[in-house]
Formats: C-alpha cells, sequence, structure tokens
C-alpha cells in the first residue's frame, strides 16, 4: 500500500506541473524557438513549457548526472555554471529557472539573474520560481528557531538564501519586469488516509504565504552597467567529468545564437 508521504510527494509534483501550465497558458506559442532550462534536473517541467507552446528544450545543470537524466528523457544537456552560463547572448525565447536562485548567496543570486537576463530575447519570456521566505510553514520554524537555533530553510538543507515575494521582485527588477506572480501551497494530509490540498493563487496577499513563489517577467533593455562581462567572440568549453556526457562547445559572441557541437563520450 502507497504511504501518505508518498502520496503527498506525488500530490506536490502534480501541483507543481499544473502551476507551470497555468503560468505558460497566457504566452504565445512558438515554432523553432529555444526554451532554455537553468538548472534543469532531468528537464521535466521545460518539457511541459515546449509541449505547451512550442520549441526545443536545452536542459542546463551543473550536475553531470542531472545532464544525464536530460539527456536520457531526450533532451539536450548542457553543464555548466548559473553564474557564467555557456551560452550566446539573447539565445532563448523562453528561460526557465525553476528553484535555483535560492542556492546562491544573495550577491551571487544577482549574478544569476544577470545571466538570466543575458541569455533571454528582448521579446522573451522568464519563469522563474523559488521557496518563500515567509511561507506558512516557516512560522513552525520560527518556533524550532526560538527553541534549539535552527533556521527554517525549506527544507532543503542547501539552501543559502530564501527570498519573500517583495524581495524576489526586488531583485529582478533591475533586469526583468514581473508581468504575472503566483504562489503555491500544498497542505499537507498529515496522518489521515487522504491527500493533501493545492492552493495555486495569483492573489498577491495569498502568494505570500505560499510555499512556492512563481513569477512570468520579460527581459528589460540591455543597461550600461550590465554586471556580467561581454566579451565578444569568447568561447568556452563545457567539459564535463563525468563519462557519457556531451562536451559543448558553445561561442558566446553576441548576436552569434546558439551554436553547439556535441561529442558523446
Amino acid at each position: 500500500m502507497e504511504s501518505v508521504p508518498d502520496r503527498w510527494y506525488e500530490r506536490w509534483m502534480d501541483g507543481r506541473r499544473r502551476l507551470v501550465e497555468r503560468a505558460v497558458a497566457g504566452l504565445p506559442s512558438m515554432s523553432g524557438g529555444i526554451v532554455l532550462d537553468v538548472a534543469a534536473g532531468d528537464g521535466e517541467f521545460s518539457a511541459i513549457v515546449a509541449e505547451r507552446i512550442g520549441g526545443r528544450v536545452v536542459a542546463h545543470d551543473w550536475a553531470a548526472a542531472e545532464c544525464r537524466a536530460s539527456q536520457a528523457a531526450g533532451l539536450s544537456g548542457v553543464r555548466g555554471d548559473a553564474r557564467r552560463l555557456p551560452f550566446a547572448d539573447r539565445i532563448a525565447d523562453v528561460t526557465v529557472a525553476f528553484e535555483i536562485v535560492e542556492h546562491f548567496s544573495k550577491s551571487a543570486g544577482l549574478s544569476v539573474i544577470d545571466e538570466l537576463h543575458r541569455v533571454t530575447k528582448p521579446n522573451g519570456t522568464l519563469l522563474l520560481s523559488t521557496p518563500n521566505r515567509y511561507a506558512l510553514e516557516s512560522f513552525k520554524g520560527l518556533a524550532r528557531y526560538f527553541r534549539d537555533g535552527t533556521i527554517w530553510n525549506a527544507r532543503d538543507e542547501t539552501h543559502v538564501k530564501l527570498y519573500s515575494r517583495r524581495e524576489l521582485i526586488s531583485a529582478l527588477r533591475p533586469r526583468f519586469d514581473v508581468v504575472r506572480s503566483y504562489g503555491y501551497y500544498l497542505f499537507e494530509a498529515g496522518r489521515l488516509p487522504i491527500p493533501g490540498s493545492h492552493t495555486i493563487t495569483a492573489n498577491a496577499l495569498l502568494a505570500n504565504l505560499c510555499f512556492i513563489l512563481f513569477v512570468v517577467a520579460t527581459p528589460k533593455p540591455d543597461c550600461a552597467d550590465h554586471r556580467t562581462a561581454q566579451v565578444a567572440g569568447e568561447s568556452l568549453r563545457v567539459r564535463p567529468e563525468a563519462e557519457g556526457v556531451d562536451e559543448v562547445s558553445i561561442t558566446r559572441a553576441r548576436g552569434a545564437g546558439l551554436r553547439s557541437r556535441f561529442r558523446v563520450g
């Protein structure tokens, strides 16, 4: 018999899929475009984006195992650092960054946002999500902090910087205009043998208390104070350490587009 935690996780993932589907519902269809998924894992959610609006998924991740997982799912897998993405400027029609900025310090997170801006076309779209610093669950974490000093980390000890809705929009503002925002929460079933209840909302007040914050944003024009160095003709080489991951050479010349050659080791 399936356990309650197993069913809760499946409900959680199902809700995340519904959230992505709702967010992309208002985006125009495209053919031949690129959906660039930064820190993609196996690329499941970006595949939903491509299924709904078209385009080809390019899945990026730092971990070789995740690159292999995306390749196993039939996607192009590219390994690299999110703070210095191995892609040309303005290549992505849709850039996806689900649960990544919270894994960096505030300053490094801003560098990631700069890179998301750099690789997104001027008329493109950013889809970004992150755990909410002030989710309902965080208040239980506050009680634990006063009890034993443990800081709430949104169920993941690798999280470095959590954002509130206001902080997230503020961090994005220099580079992006937030068009829509959502919150997602799954109320746990606890010990009862019933699944949890989904909440997906576009209401700002309710989103402030949801576990996941999700924004749809459009890039602002390039600014003179862009923190990411732009070197014409610079060639980056992503050489995965693990056997079986594609070796990729991509030119980051402005306007060069996505040019890669894959060689399976």
